[in-house]
């Protein structure tokens, strides 16, 4: 079974690009077929203010509640997660007390209501602020309570880019999953690819480095020491990340096989939306490179074994009465 475990249905378009085509829920399952892809998670959107663009606000369905009621009409090829914003739970008032050391937000009451709606995760996190916030701890730890895997996107650090920020050598990263041993936590983006590779600037965080990579980064360490700890090869980052230097890639991909998921985050319509990670992937087994398990599990078997929660919905023709 071939899972894209990073999907998007809606408007992601930018003002300056409204020449794209949204993705829609046909559009998904017709791209779906043409790839020999049998499920895709869908991860839904407008949850935190960094990631929305102007078009989305306008488009039908922006509320998590809508988009959640749609995916139940493709459940035969729709993984449903949900998603928060580590912000959010107003604690109102605080008393003298707490000013030093203040609450926790509850998240239980809306994680209880998304797996009513059948979602099996949570994210994708887009909030920017720290990896290590101790919002961000305190959400992801009650997912874990739920058995929700979380996917964030990570980036440098600073202000004005979406996705929860960490530095080179991603301390903040290795500190949250020093504290959350039994929540699966999935990072994918600039700031988390570029860590491949050792010696990195904090530029190189915000971009897609090019070139051989010459010394493994700090993402192989953490691969190896957190079982709690997967990457999501989705968008341009994890594809450059896996393309940039094939020997390298061929070796990590290899190691790893077990920690990997395949994704592609396309957020637009029609064929100019098109992702090649599959492609690819495809062409390193053709080519030997990968062999016929490694393949499998990047491409399915990964997203199955996190997934605790869910349980594979027959096509309506399958169904027995």
């Amino acid at each position: 079974m071939i899972i894209d475990f990073h999907t998007h249905v809606g408007d992601h378009r930018t003002p300056e690009r409204m020449d794209r085509l949204p993705v829609t829920w046909e559009g998904l399952i017709e791209r779906l077929d043409e790839e020999e892809i049998d499920k895709a998670v869908v991860l839904p959107s407008g949850v935190s203010p960094e990631s929305l663009q102007a078009p989305f606000l306008f488009s039908p369905q922006v509320d998590i509640l809508s988009q959640l009621k749609a995916a139940r009409e493709y459940a035969d090829r729709v993984i449903p997660f949900g998603n928060l914003d580590p912000r959010m739970g107003c604690l109102g008032n605080l008393e003298p007390h707490q000013v030093e050391n203040p609450p926790e937000a509850d998240f239980s009451w809306i994680l209880t209501h998304f797996l009513e709606l059948g979602c099996v995760g949570i994210g994708e996190i887009t909030a920017n602020i720290a990896v290590d916030d101790p919002r961000v701890i305190s959400l992801f730890r009650q997912c874990g309570e739920f058995d929700l895997p979380v996917l964030f996107p990570c980036t440098g650090p600073g202000r004005g880019v979406y996705g929860l920020y960490d530095e080179v050598g991603l301390p903040r990263l290795e500190r949250l999953l020093q504290a959350l041993p039994h929540t699966t936590v999935i990072g994918h983006a600039p700031g988390f690819w570029a860590e491949i590779e050792g010696d990195i600037t904090p530029e190189k965080k915000f971009v897609y480095p090019t070139g051989p990579i010459r010394k493994a980064g700090t993402l192989s360490r953490l691969l190896r020491s957190y079982a709690n700890l997967y990457a999501d090869i989705s968008a341009n980052s994890g594809f450059n990340a896996i393309s940039r230097d094939k020997a390298f890639a061929t070796d990590f991909l290899t190691e790893f096989q077990d920690k990997i998921l395949f994704g592609t985050d396309v957020c637009f319509g029609g064929p100019d939306g098109r992702m090649p990670h599959l492609d690819y992937l495809r062409s390193l087994l053709e080519e030997k490179r990968i062999g016929q398990r490694t393949f499998a599990k990047i491409t399915g078997e990964n997203a199955l074994k996190i997934l605790k929660l869910y349980s594979p919905v027959a096509k309506p023709e399958e169904e027995k009465p």
